[in-house]
């Protein structure tokens, strides 16, 4: 029964690993044409996004595949609703 309710919880674990992962990246991208030190900028994002996922990660699987696939699958549910909220709009001369 505890093993189930971890499964349970990794998806919505995954989930909020996606929406900071994805969200600060678009937080960086759009700071990177006003920063004066942008590869610096780019780096130290790339760097403390990259340990808090794989931590959150290591915290989810915690030595099972299971844990690792459901909270990849929320990863990319984040990441594609991120991308759809997130997406240009199509331009018209019309506007």
């Amino acid at each position: 029964m505890n093993n189930i309710l971890h499964l349970i919880l990794a998806f919505p674990a995954g989930f909020a690993l996606g929406i900071f992962y994805f969200g600060s990246l678009w937080l960086t991208v759009r700071q990177l044409p006003t920063t004066p030190y942008p590869i610096r900028l780019f780096v130290g994002s790339y760097l403390g996004r990259m340990v808090l996922a794989l931590l959150g990660f290591y915290i989810i699987i915690n030595g099972h595949w299971e844990r690792a696939l459901i909270g990849v699958l929320g990863l990319i549910v984040a990441r594609t609703l991120l991308v759809r909220r997130f997406e240009p709009k199509p331009w018209h001369l019309s506007q």
